[in-house]
């Protein structure tokens, strides 16, 4: 919400005019934004990693008469076609590896390739500092294996992490995206230290 309906002097998309536009989701959990995306005008398309996430969103959404189109897809394969997506929006996300051979580079590399030139990424990347990183196995410089004591949700999944906004800038302009701004997001949450990076990018047009 803050990202499209934000008064952001770095962004400011107020107005935009989405209606008919195309914007995929790459882990949309419980559905929030989904709505909200749907209220802007967008065709509205989803992927999440497991399948009942995918059955609970769709009878929820369905209830509300929210129009969307969720499937189960991976943030390094979709299943959607190149060049066929106007916005892909991920929070918390694209950070998630499904292997050890898999690492962001895959990930942005397949981000670019499904969005249409012109289009737009807009994502959050997890900080090498995030609370999330408390007692994990690091594996190296940019990938840890979770260990999750409080909420066991996340136990025993690997992360890629990034240690600077000139980081996060250098992978995303590498797999071929311009125009990439990146914010720093810090918020006292309750109690829990929240941080990350907020980034925004464009697929330049042929």
């Amino acid at each position: 919400m803050k990202i499209f309906l934000g008064r952001n002097p770095g962004l400011d998309l107020r107005g935009v005019n989405f209606f008919g536009k195309s914007i995929l989701e790459v882990g949309f959990g419980d559905g929030r934004d989904l709505v909200l995306f749907s209220n802007l005008g967008f065709n509205v398309f989803g992927v999440e990693v497991d399948e009942q996430v995918v059955k609970h969103t769709q009878r929820k959404l369905a209830e509300s008469a929210v129009k969307t189109e969720l499937r189960v897809g991976y943030n390094d394969e979709t299943g959607f076609e190149s060049n066929s997506l106007d916005y892909v929006y991920s929070a918390a996300a694209l950070m998630y590896l499904r292997n050890e051979l898999s690492s962001i580079h895959g990930t942005l590399s397949h981000i670019f390739d499904i969005v249409r030139p012109g289009g737009k990424l807009f994502a959050t990347f997890t900080r090498s500092d995030s609370h999330i990183v408390e007692g994990s196995q690091r594996l190296d410089r940019n990938r840890i294996i979770v260990k999750d004591p409080f909420f066991r949700q996340r136990e025993g999944q690997l992360y890629w992490l990034h240690s600077s906004k000139e980081e996060v800038e250098r992978d995303v302009l590498g797999a071929g995206f311009s125009n990439c701004k990146v914010y720093d997001y810090n918020v006292d949450w309750f109690g829990t230290r929240e941080t990350a990076f907020i980034c925004v990018a464009a697929k330049a047009l042929d």
